[in-house]
This record gives C-alpha cells, structure tokens and sequence, in this order.
C-alpha cells in the first residue's frame, strides 16, 4: 500500500495545457499523478489551473473525490455540480459537459473502462 499526502510528497509531472480544442475561457493546464494502472482501468491524482474546457466521457466510468480547489461541472443538459473539498461524483460513461475551475483543483480520481 502506497499512501500520498496532497501538496507534501507528490513529484507532479510538468503541467500540460488542456487542448485548445477543448478550452472555453482562460488557458488551464493539467497534471496527472498516476498510482495504479489495470487493464481495466486506472487510479491517481489530477490537478488543473483555472479555466473553462470541454470533456467528454467515452469508453469509461470516473469516479473522483475533490480534495483541493473551486470550480463546478456542468452537464451538457445545464445541470450544475458545484465542487468543492470533500466532493465525490461519478460520471457514467457517455458524460459529456464542462470543467469550470474557479480555484486550481486537485482531485482523485479512479477510472473504470468499459469492456470491448
């Protein structure tokens, strides 16, 4: 068992720019912490910068946990999920919306792919 205290001894990756495809407002960027990789599926930190972008949820279920930071995700139906320390959601696989990151925010986050 490998055990991560937020902030103290994570070696983040260097931050990526979201796609700019995929950018609505401001000029976010990503880090992905992975701790445990499956065939099916995967599990890890995620941390992003303030910003607007698109995503779509093809092929997998997410579950996430917010442990840091601001923002919300809204649903292509206008539906809002604001988020917020101590916020877990699962998106289903076909989920389709918006980040909207207020406050740079770090989640965890585990994924389930979808059988082939």
């Amino acid at each position: 068992m490998t055990t991560r205290t937020v902030g103290s001894d994570i070696d983040w990756p260097a931050a990526e720019p979201i796609a700019a495809s995929r950018i609505i407002g401001g000029a976010p960027a990503a880090q992905t912490f992975v701790t445990a990789t499956t065939a099916g599926g995967e599990t890890g930190l995620w941390r992003v910068t303030e910003g607007e972008f698109t995503t779509v949820h093809e092929g997998y279920v997410e579950f996430i946990h917010i442990v840091d930071g601001e923002g919300e995700l809204v649903h292509d139906d206008g539906t809002v999920l604001p988020l917020a320390p101590g916020v877990t959601v699962t998106m289903a696989d076909g989920w389709r919306g918006r980040w909207v990151i207020r406050r740079p925010l770090v989640k965890t986050y585990a994924i389930l792919r979808s059988a082939s």
